[in-house]
């Protein structure tokens, strides 16, 4: 009967380290993995920003990015008005208790995209809230990521929906006027 308390911690010690292991080891992956955020990009061709068909890479829901200064690099969705690639952080990006990736852009807005094979060169420019290419970018991402009943983006857009509502709830940023988001025009640097 003794036994069992010195079993189960030696257990929950093998699965620490293992999960340790697997963080370090994301943490020096290329590029992110899955869910969890990556290193910096080792892989890809590079391109200029310019190359790069924006309104036919729309038809893609995900894109990788590095954060230059952090070299760390994540998956998010994103979204393109007239030409020009969007990304948003929904959650409580600034002010927020946990820490989010806007506030490193807020330090150094320079990143590296990658996607469908291809590395580019860029910034991120905030675009205040309120303005009219924040309501046409957020009205356009709506309709990109609803999907239809059934469809992955639609469970997908359901959950995140609710973790922004419970985040907002929880930090306190529903009280407030203005909203916890930020959203980022790409730009080529």
């Amino acid at each position: 009967m003794r036994r069992w308390p010195r079993r189960l911690a030696i257990g929950l010690g093998v699965v620490a380290a293992v999960g340790l292991l697997a963080v370090v080891g994301i943490r020096q992956a290329d590029g992110p993995v899955w869910l969890f955020g990556g290193g910096p990009f080792r892989s890809g061709d590079w391109v200029e920003f310019d190359a790069l068909d924006w309104n036919t890479l729309d038809a893609l829901h995900e894109l990788e990015f590095e954060i230059v200064a952090a070299g760390s690099s994540r998956i998010l969705w994103f979204n393109v008005h007239d030409g020009v690639s969007y990304l948003i952080c929904d959650l409580d990006c600034i002010g927020g208790r946990l820490p989010r990736w806007p506030q490193q852009i807020e330090r150094d807005n320079r990143v590296v995209v990658r996607i469908e094979g291809k590395r580019v060169e860029g910034k991120l420019v905030h675009v205040p809230h309120g303005t009219a290419e924040y309501k046409i970018v957020r009205a356009i991402r709506a309709v990109k990521y609803v999907g239809d009943e059934g469809n992955r983006e639609a469970a997908e857009t359901a959950a995140h929906g609710l973790v922004v509502d419970v985040g907002e709830k929880l930090t306190g940023r529903d009280q407030r006027e203005e909203p916890g988001d930020r959203m980022y025009r790409l730009e080529p640097r």
